[in-house]
């Protein structure tokens, strides 16, 4: 069978003398079919054959594996992800590579790696990580790709190009609406990236800048990145109280532009909204029949995570970081700022309302480690200080602290999960180990699903929740060589004991990688292999098949 080209070196196979034997494995093969019992063989970077248990033909010389009692299947891919910048800090990948992922997808919700202007002070201090500053050389979504490709990596890396990042690029982080020399310079810098290899582009409607764009606009740049065949990712401008008319949105975009649109971490936020989802699914339902393809991803929790300024009004970041801390230290401002927080709002997402102080964990900080895995809710207890103070305060110590926050429910969790229009994302990033409180998810969205979901409690098939990891969102890319276990595809895979699939990652307590998971090949080579990480570095940075 021959496949379309797709990504980097999709020519001749790499290390084409390679070859790898897994012997009486059960195959799951990334379409939702039957698990079927057979041996996989791997040469180079390609999978050559599945045959019948016992039959496959070996070189002398290969690397023979008994896999009787395990599955086999494509490697996960994490359709939506943030390891733009800190795969250069950890290329290891080795929290995901535990999971079986061998493909992460970043650039989701309105932020890119690129373009990136190293004199814009707003740029610059958006690179929280002091290690980041001599690492981000580039400025062009081009120089990113090259430095990308130049990175030793244990997983293969596409991504997006961000809306929020060309936004700010063009028109700073302000409210204005763009004339039309800005809006071909934005559509300029979309091409630009979409030619360097981008998958699409995404937009985070909740988040400064992305928030202040008007439809038109989003619609006009979707349109760059659909004639290169890209898809349009967008975190929805609303996952509480206006979730159907931000989906809605989503859909006009994408029917207008001509995009193919894919909801990120689909959710309805707020005890008020539970349950909205079972509408919002069945939009999209009906939106397919209607011509505009749409889906979503998903993650297994209720909570999210993001900055703690997320948290804040937008018009309090209207000019910029130093503006709104400005704001922050003003007896006016901070009143007006508990008023808005204290109450749902029409015109913007109020995470705080929906998860409330209980609810809002800190993660991430540079500047305050004693509150790591505290709530605001805990620290105000300390303090003696209202909750909405202490949000205040914290972003006046650290800026960039980041928090987990809760609002989601279980049973929305299952009912988004189970539907045949999602898929499986961690909506993470690629973890320095011990560094931090990071969500759990970033360790185990992936074994998660397929221990508790699939295995425990047969919400769907483990077949399904496969599908879901690989065959779907291949598809979605336009990656047909991958996430497909069959002669011809990439041999990027994944070989796990179904009964010992498991995660301690706990919230506060993250950093435990997930069991169960014996070996992952990238590209034909193990980087994971009898549970323990083998150092190789195959990893791509994958280009959208054609550019």
């Amino acid at each position: 069978m021959t496949f379309p080209a797709s990504g980097q070196g999709c020519g001749s196979p790499k290390g084409s003398g390679r070859e790898t034997v897994f012997r009486r494995a059960t195959v799951i093969d990334g379409t939702g079919a039957p698990s079927r019992p057979g041996d996989v063989v791997v040469r180079g970077d390609r999978v050559v054959a599945v045959t019948p248990p016992g039959s496959a033909r070996a070189t002398p010389d290969a690397t023979q594996v008994d896999a009787d009692g395990l599955f086999v299947a494509p490697g996960f891919i994490d359709i939506h992800s943030h390891s733009d910048l800190s795969i250069f800090l950890e290329p290891a990948a080795t929290n995901y590579v535990a999971q079986g992922v061998t493909l992460l997808v970043s650039g989701n919700c309105g932020w890119s790696a690129a373009p990136f202007d190293p004199e814009d002070p707003e740029a610059v201090a958006s690179l929280a990580d002091d290690r980041l500053r001599s690492l981000v050389t580039w400025r062009t979504f081009t120089e990113y790709m090259e430095a990308l490709e130049r990175l030793p990596k244990a997983v293969h890396v596409a991504t997006l190009v961000g809306h929020s990042s060309v936004r700010g690029a063009v028109m700073g982080w302000g409210d204005a609406q763009p004339g039309s020399e800005e809006l071909e310079k934005m559509q300029a810098l979309v091409e630009e990236a979409m030619r360097a290899g981008a998958f699409g582009l995404s937009t985070g409607l909740i988040y400064v800048p992305g928030t202040f764009a008007g439809t038109e606009e989003i619609i006009a740049l979707a349109r760059v990145a659909a004639t290169h065949g890209g898809i349009y990712a967008t975190h929805l401008r609303s996952e509480s109280d206006r979730l159907p008319e931000a989906l809605e949105e989503a859909v006009r975009v994408g029917r207008e532009s001509g995009a193919r649109v894919q909801v990120s971490h689909h959710k309805a936020s707020g005890r008020r909204n539970w349950g909205l989802v079972k509408t919002t699914l069945a939009l999209m339902e009906h939106w397919r029949r209607s011509g505009v393809e749409v889906t979503c991803d998903v993650y297994p929790c209720t909570a999210g995570a993001t900055g703690l300024a997320a948290l804040l009004p937008p018009w309090t970041q209207r000019e910029g970081r130093q503006a709104c801390l400005g704001l922050l230290r003003d007896r006016d401002a901070r009143e007006k700022v508990r008023w808005d927080l204290g109450r749902p709002q029409a015109g913007w997402p109020n995470l705080y309302y929906d998860a409330g102080p209980e609810g809002v964990r800190v993660a991430e900080t540079r500047h305050l480690p004693r509150h790591l895995g505290r709530s605001l809710a805990d620290i105000a207890r300390e303090t003696g200080a209202d909750p909405r103070d202490v949000l205040m305060d914290l972003l006046l110590a650290d800026f960039d602290l980041g928090v987990t926050v809760a609002g989601m429910n279980e049973e929305d969790v299952r009912f988004v999960l189970g539907h045949r229009l999602s898929m499986v994302a961690s909506d993470a990033a690629a973890v320095v180990p011990g560094e931090g409180a990071p969500h759990p998810r970033s360790y185990r969205a992936f074994t998660r699903t397929l221990a508790t979901y699939a295995r425990d409690e047969s919400l769907l098939s483990l077949e399904t929740a496969v599908y879901k990891m690989t065959g779907l969102p291949a598809w979605k890319l336009g990656l047909w060589d991958r996430g497909l276990l069959r002669p011809g595809a990439k041999a990027d895979l994944v070989v796990f004991d179904l009964w010992g699939l498991g995660s301690r990652s706990e919230y506060g307590d993250p950093h435990h990688l997930s069991e169960g998971v014996l070996h992952v090949l990238v590209a034909g080579e193990f980087v994971w292999r009898d549970g323990r990480p083998t150092g190789a570095r195959p990893g791509e940075a994958l280009r959208r098949p054609g550019c």
